[in-house]
């Protein structure tokens, strides 16, 4: 799969917003947004890029929470490319087709599972792509330092899953992507997470 940031060099206050096409740009491939963040700015690259032939690119939208600089450009991109969006059941978001925990969903050429991860948010999801390896985690806490918070047992079990399939690159909802130590720096903190009080 193929992956760019369009909201990179963003100058507003936005969530990173993730396209996703498939490498080869074949038909079946489902071009993706993961998050749609607030910048208008996203509505003018998307007009550049190209996907493969006659293909929209924008074919569906996967958000990984209701806050609006995840979801602020949502009418803008609905009304544009009408694509399919998915949301967790909980989403404050309207018109979304709920995903269920650990769904398979096609991205670009790759099925990805769809994991449940409340703790930040009531509806916060995140997207494990198993085959290369990588995780888009929203605003889900991934550096756990210590052993003194509170988590769920939804939390727990959504973070062993996330060591258990090697993840080695981190597509976030803020900042860069993280591609350093990633396998050691999620075992630390299941360790942290383990420790910790599950409620």
């Amino acid at each position: 799969m193929l992956v760019r940031n369009l909201t990179e060099k963003s100058d507003y206050y936005t969530s990173n917003v993730w396209h996703i096409c498939g490498t080869y740009h074949a038909l079946s491939d489902l071009n993706t947004l993961i998050d749609v963040g607030r910048d208008p700015v996203i509505m003018e690259s998307l007009e550049t890029i190209r996907c493969g032939l006659g293909k929209r690119p924008v074919e569906q939208v996967i958000l990984t929470h209701s806050h609006f600089d995840h979801a602020g450009m949502l009418p803008k991109i609905r009304e544009k490319y009408n694509p399919h969006i998915y949301a967790h059941p909980l989403s404050r978001n309207d018109e979304t087709t709920p995903l269920a925990d650990r769904q398979k969903i096609q991205i670009g050429e790759q099925e990805c599972m769809v994991v449940y991860a409340p703790g930040h948010s009531e509806d916060s999801l995140c997207i494990v792509c198993e085959e290369e390896h990588l995780l888009f985690s929203g605003d889900v806490p991934l550096r756990i330092y210590s052993h003194d918070g509170e988590f769920s047992t939804q939390f727990l079990d959504a973070y062993e899953l996330f060591v258990s399939v090697g993840i080695q690159t981190i597509y976030p909802g803020h900042g860069d992507q993280i591609t350093c130590n990633v396998p050691h720096l999620m075992e630390e903190s299941l360790k942290n997470i383990r420790k910790s009080r599950i409620v």
